[in-house]
């Protein structure tokens, strides 16, 4: 696999370093994130990355055994930092007791979602998996592991509680959730990504509730 190694240490846990190392780990990170954006990911080598980063490729490794894991990192650390209020997809901190609740909860997860997909840094990370997956289709594999499916699990967790509480119909569950993600991921391709260089166009709140309101009106209980 690109960018393993043959025989490397043992991964660090990101919850047990000390603030020093932990800072080291973020010195390699935002070395690898810049290299990755210039280079790319095939081109951004270890020994690039852990000379950009000031460190030995030893303690490259401690951290990140592979590329592709540096890579997911760079990705999640974004999401995590990003200006929303959470993670990509916030989850609501209530129990769900009527619509009005559920229609709250989706639009915290619509607005989380759009506003960290949509971060330039975020959007220049994925056109470099994108270039990259025709060669390394296990980049591919990554990002749907770090960014879609923890947005398709959050949705489907609240959406089970709105039918237990009879709040929406008995509806497939993942379809759902992929029929409220999909019209979400029109903005962040065609509003982002395919933007070139120009400025990334957020939408509109009153675009995101509408989207809501349309999705609410499918599932809802009569």
């Amino acid at each position: 696999m690109a960018g393993a190694l043959s025989t490397k240490p043992k991964q660090t846990n990101p919850k047990e370093l000390t603030p020093r190392a932990q800072a080291k780990r973020e010195q390699i990170r935002a070395a690898a994130q810049e290299l990755f954006l210039e280079r790319g990911f095939t081109g951004a080598s270890t020994d690039a990355i852990s000379s950009q980063a000031g460190v030995s490729k030893e303690t490259l490794y401690k951290h990140f055994p592979s590329k592709e894991e540096l890579l997911a990192d760079c990705l999640r650390h974004l999401i995590a930092d990003s200006s929303s209020s959470g993670p990509i997809v916030t989850e609501y901190s209530r129990s769900l007791d009527d619509l009005g609740d559920l229609r709250r909860a989706l639009l915290g997860m619509a607005h989380g979602l759009v506003a960290s997909l949509m971060q330039a840094e975020y959007q220049a990370l994925v056109r470099v998996i994108i270039n990259e997956t025709p060669r390394l289709p296990q980049l591919g594999e990554l990002f749907r592991s770090t960014i879609p499916q923890s947005a398709f699990r959050g949705v489907r967790t609240t959406l089970k509680e709105a039918q237990e509480r009879r709040i929406t119909r008995d509806v497939d569950a993942d379809a759902a959730a992929r029929m409220f993600v999909g019209p979400l991921l029109t903005y962040v391709l065609l509003d982002g990504l395919l933007v070139g260089e120009g400025p990334i166009r957020l939408p509109p709140d009153k675009r995101i509730e509408a989207v809501v309101d349309l999705y609410l009106l499918a599932i809802a209980t009569p």
